[in-house]
């Protein structure tokens, strides 16, 4: 089964951010995580992250063609050695003044599939 395409570009844990290239609605909807309080996304990332720290992702959706700052805090970390062979990485819940405005624009971009669990989650 094929991983969806979501890709990492560059990481600091000193800094506290992430980047990450979406590059379709499939692997936007395998990373999102709409079971987080104020919604959230897995970053694929091999650096350490500690639970609650905060980070600023910056995320491009390549289909849609935007660019997107995101406060987040990490309520997830997956180191992946599961049972699934998922990616390490971590899981954001999105924080900030825009959360409420990054849920409602991902989940518009995902349409109903913000409603059903992907079949080949990321996380």
């Amino acid at each position: 089964m094929n991983k969806p395409q979501s890709t990492p570009i560059n990481q600091s844990s000193a800094a506290g951010t992430l980047s990450m290239a979406i590059n379709d609605k499939t692997a936007l909807h395998a990373c999102y995580m709409p079971f987080i309080k104020d919604g959230g996304i897995f970053v694929p990332t091999n650096e350490h992250f500690e639970l609650h720290k905060n980070i600023v992702l910056q995320l491009r959706l390549v289909e849609e063609g935007k660019k997107l700052l995101i406060s987040g805090r990490v309520v997830w970390i997956s180191t992946g050695m599961g049972q699934r062979s998922t990616s390490p990485g971590v899981g954001l819940q999105f924080t900030g003044d825009h959360r409420f405005r990054v849920r409602q624009l991902l989940e518009g971009i995902l349409g109903d599939l913000a409603k059903e669990p992907s079949s080949n989650p990321a996380y």
